[in-house]
């Protein structure tokens, strides 16, 4: 009995020596060694237990992933659109105030009446086309889905 006592004691020493954990130690010249044997002035590390995260469904990922796809083109096409509704907005106000309701200043170049009336023609087409790119484009942005949070 005597004997089984001291062979269960030893082996419960046993083990918790043999679990004893990570060990740190630095050398003279500042190296850092890691081991789970203890050595001399080695100090024992005090780990955070693991972690373990459940799987995640990824299919859910994918259809989040696809819907901040769809609304980043969105956003981005909408932009686009503004920028060009602001460039073609900039180029009407420009084509207007040298139209000068149908009165624009006579040009040196044209000294001949009919390049003068030429150019107020190509003016007023040119504000007149100007004005149907802005509506269509400004229906095509109505059209794009603000995303809204």
């Amino acid at each position: 009995m005597l004997r089984n006592s001291f062979l269960f004691i030893a082996l419960i020493l046993y083990f918790s020596l043999s679990h004893a954990g990570v060990y740190k130690h630095t050398d003279e010249n500042g190296n850092v060694t890691y081991s789970n044997i203890p050595s001399n002035d080695s100090k024992r590390v005090d780990l955070p237990p693991i972690i373990v995260v459940p799987p995640v469904d990824t299919g859910e990922v994918e259809d989040r992933i696809s819907k901040r796809r769809e609304s980043m083109k969105l956003k981005e096409h909408r932009e686009q659109l503004q920028n060009k509704i602001a460039e073609e907005e900039a180029q009407l106000n420009e084509a207007k105030s040298e139209y000068k309701d149908g009165m624009p200043d006579r040009l040196g170049s044209e000294r001949n009446y009919q390049r003068y009336l030429n150019r107020v023609d190509r003016l007023r087409e040119e504000i007149s086309a100007r004005e149907k790119n802005l509506e269509l484009m400004k229906s095509d942005l109505d059209k794009v889905p603000v995303k809204t949070r």
